[in-house]
């Protein structure tokens, strides 16, 4: 066993025998269920797509989610194919049945982050003061509409609390080790900000429906 994976084993170890409650085992049972087969955020980009203020928006969460799940379930957990913590430590008290697959990166870490920071980026307030003219300032909907930013941008920091706590639940309930669900947060992160990156060079080249900063 490696030195890391040991540290890893420990750290969680301590996690459980600290936070571990009956009161807080359902919660945190609860709270890891959100973060089910990417169901909840399927759910909300659909809603997202359907509306016309938000269609942008849903766009750019969807591409999130479906980059997300194919760089962490199809491609990393395969290829690393890492043994769950309760396996190699007998000390990890496993709440779950084994979900079937390998452990890093953390798939529900990974698959809730990604739409959640494509949400939260993708509404952060944008100055006029930074823009440079003619630059478009794209609308979180279709053919220029758009859904309040303040508001969605709120709901983006909520959703990306909520991705960390999807996270924390995984510890708590032994099913991944620390570093599975650091990396699967950070996956998110990359995955959603790439999206947002190209979908915005392409709306460069072919021309942003929005309001254009003037002279």
């Amino acid at each position: 066993m490696g030195l890391l994976q040991q540290l890893d084993g420990n750290w969680l170890i301590g996690i459980q025998k600290t936070l571990n409650t009956d009161w807080l085992t359902p919660i945190m049972i609860f709270i890891t269920k959100l973060g089910e087969g990417g169901y909840l955020w399927i759910a909300i980009c659909l809603l997202l797509l359907v509306f016309k203020k938000t269609r942008r928006l849903g766009i750019l969460c969807s591409l999130s989610l479906l980059f997300a799940f194919i760089s962490c379930n199809v491609i990393l957990k395969p290829i690393i194919d890492r043994t769950r913590p309760w396996i190699v430590f007998k000390e990890v008290h496993a709440f779950l049945p084994h979900p079937g697959d390998s452990s890093f990166p953390s798939g529900h870490s990974t698959n809730f982050m990604a739409p959640s920071w494509a949400l939260y980026l993708n509404t952060l307030p944008i100055r006029r003061g930074e823009m440079q003219k003619g630059e478009a300032l794209p609308s979180l909907g279709w053919g220029g509409e758009s859904v309040s930013r303040r508001l969605m941008h709120r709901l983006g920091i909520v959703a990306v609390i909520l991705a960390i706590l999807v996270g924390f639940s995984r510890l708590y309930l032994g099913m991944h080790f620390p570093t599975d669900v650091i990396g699967g947060l950070l996956l998110g992160i990359v995955c959603a900000t790439i999206i947002a990156i190209i979908i915005r060079n392409i709306e460069n080249k072919k021309g942003v429906i929005g309001e254009r900063i003037k002279g």
